[in-house]
């Protein structure tokens, strides 16, 4: 095995320090070489970093780096990548327990949890770490899983959608899906997300950007995106997380309050455009 990793970075300061630093200090008495590229795509502040691969592309979106960075990993014939956020943080002896996983399971890719964690203790940070811990189930149902296989075999990736910049994450998955590629979800290894500070004002702002890029580009059916939206995702429904809404009442309520929230601004973002559409036709 040679393991790639790709990350991609814009504006993230000290960060995705932190991301590299992860990686970097697990890298000594492997077996197995690890090539690391990392994509800057076109910072106010150049990224250095003396230990990895560092390309600095002009600022024109994730989908886009993170393409730029898959063609140095088939450049040096990696068998399998990983490709990250700067947000993310890989635990301590992550790399090892990978190898494990690989060599145990043959699978063309690997979808694996993250674990959400941040050092503000606002609202709604709170419930959104609380959300986002509530994939950790050990659910993989293809017709509704929303989770994204970071980890891939190099020859069985469908690719990045180009152009596509929100939850562009997801697209290999689903794209996998449709090919029929065995992509199971692993509980050996996990990953650190740093939900960073959350507020309601700027999570709708997010998402309402992101709902704008999807519902234009085309690149993803409406019923594509519904059928996985919030109250849709299966695994909200698992037994160990009816256990957590009942030891966590007011989280409970938080979340489902955000995926109404949510939903509602989904469906006026999808109305607005219509008539957007509609306006310009008659035009």
């Amino acid at each position: 095995m040679k393991l790639g990793i790709l990350i991609t970075t814009y504006n993230d300061g000290d960060i995705i320090l932190r991301c590299l630093d992860s990686i970097y200090n697990q890298l000594d008495n492997l077996n197995f070489p690890v090539y690391v590229v990392c994509v800057d795509d076109g910072s106010d502040s150049p990224l250095t970093y003396p230990h990895f691969d560092i390309i600095r592309t002009e600022h024109r979106g994730r989908s886009y780096a993170r393409i730029e960075g898959l063609k140095k990993i088939l450049a040096e014939d990696c068998t399998h990548f990983l490709f990250l956020d700067s947000d993310m943080v890989l635990p301590s002896g992550f790399f090892k327990k990978l190898q494990t996983v690989v060599e145990n399971y043959d699978s063309d890719a690997f979808i694996i949890p993250e674990a959400a964690f941040s050092i503000y203790n606002n609202f709604w940070t709170k419930v959104k770490v609380f959300e986002r811990n509530l994939y950790r189930v050990n659910y993989c149902k293809e017709s509704g899983n929303i989770e994204a296989a970071r980890l891939w075999k190099v020859l069985s990736f469908p690719g990045f959608v180009e152009g596509l910049e929100a939850f562009e994450e997801i697209q290999p998955t689903i794209l996998g899906i449709k090919k029929g590629l065995k992509i199971i979800k692993t509980q050996e290894i996990f990953i650190y997300h740093d939900e960073k500070k959350v507020t309601l004002r700027d999570l709708l702002r997010k998402k309402n950007s992101y709902f704008c890029c999807m519902l234009e580009s085309g690149k993803c059916s409406k019923w594509d995106i519904i059928k996985r939206y919030y109250f849709f995702r299966p695994h909200l429904y698992h037994k160990e997380n009816l256990k957590k809404y009942i030891r966590h009442p007011v989280l409970t309520i938080g979340v489902v309050l955000m995926y109404l929230i949510l939903t509602l601004n989904f469906l006026w973002v999808s109305i607005s455009q219509n008539f957007v559409k509609k306006g310009m036709m008659k035009k």
